[in-house]
């Protein structure tokens, strides 16, 4: 299968997520990870274009430990609306280029403005990727995606239907989050409330314990599955 995780910023998806695509890797499904946004407001010192462009590799190296394909959509941080008909070609594209199975991307409830956003388009635009006579560069698939929603920063207000144990993929987990190095700093900074720098990690490990317990395992992700009933494969277990 192909499997295409979509978060708004560059770090969201390997808060959320990364275990479970891991797992995925492991067996052998090509990985996709993609950003709707560049990242540019994830510093306080650097200028916009240089943070855009160090959080971009800093993307691609971590999808390179699993050998995923990282694409960024490249709109900016914080500042990412719904145009329309031009945003929704870009997000029917992005799906129809990586021949997406499986969309893991984010909650339809959160706290942030740009992964509600992503997560609704997403999800809007799932019953349009096979239709001919929406015309994208890449062809439209043969079905409709299965579509995943990761939890929010913290779990707030996510009641998961499903969990992934990530017990054997977790350290590839931190590994793949310890390649956002600018924004340990950036993190501890913002939110006064991390003492540290380590907080960044502190955080996920956390909630991949808190969701183990539920799941009877050391460390696993929440997800919640979309239940449209005009979705047919969406009611079909996918996850790993």
């Amino acid at each position: 299968m192909n499997i295409l995780a979509v978060g708004a910023h560059p770090d969201d998806i390997e808060c959320m997520c990364a275990g479970t695509l891991a797992k995925y890797a492991a067996k052998g499904h090509k990985i996709f990870m993609a950003t709707a946004t560049n990242g540019n407001c994830g510093s306080a010192i650097l200028p916009m274009d240089e943070i855009a462009r160090i959080r971009k590799k800093e993307a691609e190296a971590s999808a390179a430990v699993i050998g995923a394909e990282y694409i960024c959509l490249d709109y900016d941080d914080e500042m990412f609306f719904d145009e329309g008909r031009e945003t929704r070609l870009k997000f029917i594209e992005l799906v129809r280029y990586c021949k997406a199975d499986v969309i893991l991307t984010h909650s339809l409830r959160d706290y942030n403005p740009d992964h509600m956003l992503t997560g609704k388009i997403i999800n809007d635009i799932a019953v349009m990727i096979p239709v001919a006579h929406i015309k994208t560069p890449s062809a439209p698939n043969d079905v409709i995606p299965s579509i995943w929603h990761f939890e929010p920063s913290c779990g707030m207000g996510f009641n998961p239907t499903d969990y992934v144990d990530i017990t054997d993929t977790y350290e590839t987990k931190m590994q793949m989050l310890g390649c956002m190095e600018s924004q340990k700093a950036w993190m501890a900074a913002n939110y006064k409330t991390l003492e540290d720098e380590d907080a960044f990690f502190k955080g996920v490990r956390i909630m991949a314990e808190f969701r183990g317990m539920q799941a009877g395992c050391k460390y696993a992700e929440g997800f919640i599955r979309a239940m449209d009933a005009y979705r047919g494969r969406l009611n079909e277990r996918v996850l790993p």
